[in-house]
């Protein structure tokens, strides 16, 4: 049995981050439980526990003795609930709401009331029969919430609501019913129906369209779900049969038609096509797939049969990583968002209590009517406070950012990553894959003598098609872009670490480094000179020679990915320092430094030193993001404060990196840090006007805020 296991609960009934806090200490104090994380706007609870001390039964008898309900449960992954249901009935009990409102606030007027012509009794009677459905029907959910907390020893947003519009509403009808006894008692008998049936109707509004804007956040990640099909076309025993998509296993051969999606990741066996991966990777040109080619779930097929070998299904599928990783970003908290918990669990109390004290104060040494300030000032306070507005700032923020950011092709690792990214000074690029391609191609073709450019390339590729060195591809397909027809090759044969020699036309040609034509005795004196102004660009020459002659040099360089320099630009213009940092050697390294416009350069680094190298730079003070391919990388990626991968597939990457670029497109990386910052910003933003309102209000609401007390 696994040492820990994950489930996420669906809670009910939370409307404030009280009530997140709440269900968080319960849930940490159960026995066995090593983490709960609990989010307001998606209204799930994340769970890591110790399956031979506690079971998901107990934990949902745990979120119940809280006070919410359990509506669901999920060891695996699925797309998220819509919350359309709860959205229309806040819609509809807000819209009977104001309905009702409406005139209740009306007749409280008194040039409106007294063009009734009604009595103050009689009008009265009227406010109290629009007012009551608007308590009962529209605000249920409050009373029901506040019973529901009040039980479990506790307190929360409803709680405010029901103690404000209650004291509101039943001294009005004790006002109503009995007007003399008020009068007796020295007070004025002023009703105040509409403070109670306004607070609920706004409220309601508040509650909907927070249902309205987490239905829209969580719609990215339903998109996400949308995109594989729900059953697959599987070859077993000869036949085909179409089995639901968490049926298919591994080593099961897949058929895919032409125009069908492809269910699970794979290596294609039989068959060729194009298929169409702009829905998992953002590139809008189709894919030619052959036998021994990779296949994606979720991505679809285009005009060709495919039958390929399934490798990874269920959760290991890279959608269903790209989907892990956006839960856990919409799930986790920031470290500014634990301050607000802290925060918002005391909040609730301490409200009551100031509201307690608002009606002595007003009851003892306020002026005449007494009673009737001090009720207004106890409802006041008790309205005005908004732990919502606390609890949603962060996570809503999250939830929309981290879902936009999955449409763009950028998915982040959660709150933590967010901060840090936020407060970056320093970004490092790894060299190879990263900001260049990682394969070399032909930059360069010189010819002397009599000879052209055509003439070497075909030459030379005409031998490096039959030798297996890394820069054989790269002559040869030069060579293919151009389609050049190349000559026969007689007496071929490769020199190790050297080069390649073999007769074509009845002459001996000779193709390699410069050491290798000197061995042979067909290098001049110019050689040296064009493999030093080569190699100072960060190229890497080999020489021709025909009939002990050379005849031309070949330059081929790991060249640059599309807009490398201008991703570098926006970079610094974002105030950023950028280094490179790379294994090769220092003069190639300050060549594909200088061509991108970085100038500090970190070279011959061994893989297991670049973390290294970037510890040392945070040591210095500096907040560290890593840009690399996230496989040989993955050791500076997880040390660095930011770790940011390139392309998808790769499993180390999505694992070590805080922020995983779903594309190999540079472009992406200041829109990811943009991003981040831009929801940062937002959060910082929607915290201090919260912090603000409620400080700002309360005491206002305690001190000064006063109701006129005029009614029928």
């Amino acid at each position: 049995m696994a040492s820990s296991e994950e489930i996420t609960l669906a809670v009910g009934g939370m409307h404030c981050a009280a009530c997140v806090a709440r269900v968080e200490r319960a849930l940490a104090a159960a026995p066995g439980v090593e983490l709960a994380v609990v989010n307001l706007a998606t209204r799930q609870a994340k769970v890591r526990y110790n399956p031979r001390l506690i079971d998901p039964e107990a934990l949902v008898r745990v979120v119940k003795d809280a006070g919410y309900e359990v509506e669901g449960t999920s060891r695996e992954q699925r797309a998220p609930t819509s919350p359309e249901a709860e959205v229309r009935e806040f819609r509809r009990r807000f819209l009977v709401a104001l309905l009702l409102s409406l005139p209740v606030w009306l007749l409280m007027i008194p040039p409106l009331a007294s063009a009734t012509g009604l009595s103050h009794h009689a009008m009265a009677y009227i406010l109290l029969i629009c007012a009551t459905p608007v308590m009962f029907y529209s605000g249920a959910s409050f009373f029901t919430g506040a019973v529901s907390a009040a039980r479990h020893l506790s307190t929360n947003m409803d709680t405010l609501v029901a103690l404000g519009t209650s004291a509101a509403y039943f001294y009005s009808a004790w006002v109503t019913f009995f007007p003399e006894s008020v009068a007796a008692a020295g007070h004025e008998p002023a009703v105040y129906y509409d403070t109670a049936v306004m607070i609920i109707t706004f409220i309601l509004l508040g509650r909907w369209l927070e249902a309205r804007t987490r239905g829209r956040a969580s719609e990215a990640l339903r998109r996400l779900f949308a995109l594989a099909p729900p059953t697959a076309r599987v070859r077993r025993d000869d036949t085909e049969q179409e089995v639901p998509l968490a049926e298919v296993a591994a080593g099961d051969l897949v058929v895919v038609r032409p125009g069908e999606k492809i269910p699970v990741d794979g290596v294609v066996a039989e068959g060729k096509s194009s298929v169409d991966e702009s829905m998992l990777t953002g590139e809008s040109m189709p894919v030619p797939k052959e036998p021994g080619a990779e296949v994606w779930g979720a991505t679809l097929n285009q005009r060709g049969f495919l039958v390929f070998k399934a490798t990874r299904v269920g959760r290991d599928m890279v959608l269903s990583q790209i989907i892990r990783l956006v839960e856990e970003a919409q799930t986790s908290k920031a470290p500014i968002q634990r301050l607000v918990d802290k925060v918002a669990s005391i909040f609730v109390p301490v409200v009551m209590g100031l509201a307690a004290l608002t009606f002595l104060g007003w009851y003892f040494w306020g002026p005449p009517p007494a009673f009737s300030r001090s009720i207004i000032s106890l409802v006041a306070v008790l309205i005005i406070a908004c732990p919502c507005a606390m609890g949603l700032a962060t996570p809503t923020a999250v939830m929309v950012g981290s879902g936009r950011g999955a449409e763009m092709g950028i998915l982040m690792r959660g709150g933590e990553a967010l901060e840090r990214a936020y407060r970056l000074t320093t970004v490092v690029f790894d060299k190879t894959g990263t900001l260049t391609r990682g394969t070399p191609q032909v930059t360069d073709v010189h010819a002397w003598e009599h000879w052209n450019a055509e003439a070497v390339l075909a030459h030379a590729a005409a031998l490096e098609e039959k030798s297996e060195h890394p820069l054989a591809e790269a002559i040869s397909h030069a060579a293919a872009v151009q389609n050049l027809e190349l000559p026969r090759v007689d007496d071929f044969q490769a020199v190790p670490g050297m080069g390649l020699e073999a007769v074509i036309d009845g002459q001996d040609v000779l193709i390699g480094n410069l050491a290798f034509l000197r061995q042979k005795g067909a290098a001049s004196a110019e050689l040296a000179d064009h493999q030093n102004r080569l190699s100072r660009e960060g190229k890497t020459a080999v020489f021709l020679a025909v009939a002990g002659k050379p005849v031309g040099v070949i330059a081929a360089a790991d060249t640059l990915k599309p807009r490398a320099a201008q991703t570098v630009a926006a970079l610094k213009n974002m105030g950023l320092k950028i280094l490179l940092l790379s294994g090769d050697n220092q003069q190639t390294a300050a060549a594909v430094a200088e061509s991108v416009g970085i100038t500090e350069v970190l070279a011959e680094v061994l893989p297991g030193d670049k973390a290294q190298k970037v510890a040392e730079l945070q040591a210095a003070g500096e907040v560290v993001a890593m840009v690399g391919d996230g496989i040989n990388d993955a050791p500076a990626l997880a040390q660095a404060d930011v770790g940011i991968a390139l392309g998808t597939g790769a499993d180390v990457a999505l694992e070590a990196a805080d922020l995983t670029l779903i594309r190999d497109d540079l472009d992406l990386i200041p829109q990811a840090i943009q991003l981040s910052r831009r929801m940062m910003r937002i959060i910082r933003q929607n915290l201090f006007w919260a912090f603000c309102y409620n400080i700002v209000a309360l005491p206002v609401a305690a001190g000064s805020f006063t109701l006129s007390g005029a009614g029928p």
